[in-house]
Formats: C-alpha cells, sequence, structure tokens
C-alpha cells in the first residue's frame, strides 16, 4: 500500500495536477484584474473617448477634402458638357 506513495509516476502525475490548479488559478486573477482596468477605463471615457474623438476629426478632415474633390469634379463636368 505505501508503495504508490513512492513511486516516481505518482511524483509526475501531483506535479502536473498542481500545475494546472496554479495556472487556472493565475489565469482567472489576470482575467479579474483586466477586468478591473478596463471597467475603470471606461468609467473614466479612458483612451476610447480620446480615439473616437481624434477619429471624428479626421472624419470631418476627409469630408471637407472629398467636398472639395466633389466640387472640382462638378466643374470639370460644367466645362465637358458645355464644350460643342
Amino acid at each position: 500500500m505505501e508503495y504508490w506513495f513512492y513511486s516516481f509516476w505518482f511524483w509526475i502525475a501531483l506535479v502536473a495536477v498542481i500545475a494546472i490548479i496554479a495556472g487556472v488559478i493565475t489565469n482567472a486573477v489576470n482575467k479579474g484584474n483586466e477586468t478591473k482596468r478596463y471597467v475603470a477605463d471606461a468609467a473614466n471615457g479612458g483612451a476610447y473617448k480620446k480615439l473616437a474623438d481624434d477619429s471624428a476629426a479626421v472624419n470631418a478632415e476627409l469630408l471637407a477634402k472629398l467636398g472639395a474633390v466633389e466640387q472640382r469634379l462638378g466643374s470639370i463636368e460644367k466645362t465637358l458638357t458645355d464644350i460643342p
């Protein structure tokens, strides 16, 4: 009966089980901390609000440039249709 306690495979299996349990606990703690950081960042507006504001500014500039291009194309089209 005492033989299994001294068995090499018993200790290998015990170390593997302990390593798996430690990995699961570590992963759970890391995910919990990551969630807390995400919630705190979202509550403060964080980088997401700045990113949205920057993206809106870039989109406004792009729309202005597209408007200018549309106006130039309109004038070119008018010129081409006016040619007899």
